[in-house]
């Protein structure tokens, strides 16, 4: 199981042009400046490289870096995948 973190942070350079050095745990969405459609888009990639659906609770532009992590370790570890609707 590659390391989540380090994961969402590659999907957030590639996907999002967010510059590593300015991607940090305790940051949240909005700070990386993803708007509503760019989290749609992440959950979406989440779901394709993770196999785990993040209901738009847990990816909000509230909800910083470490505490999706947190979410998609857990649904991971869970093995179900499944997740609230989004």
């Amino acid at each position: 199981m590659p390391d989540t973190y380090d994961t969402l942070r590659s999907i957030l350079t590639d996907a999002f042009r967010v510059p590593e050095d300015e991607i940090r745990p305790e940051l949240t969405l909005e700070q990386l400046d993803l708007d509503s459609l760019a989290l749609t888009e992440l959950v979406l990639i989440l779901h394709e490289r993770l196999g785990v659906r993040v209901s738009s609770e847990h990816a909000s532009r509230g909800t910083t870096l470490a505490e999706v992590v947190a979410r998609l370790d857990a649904l991971r570890a869970g093995g179900t995948g499944a997740v609230t609707s989004s």
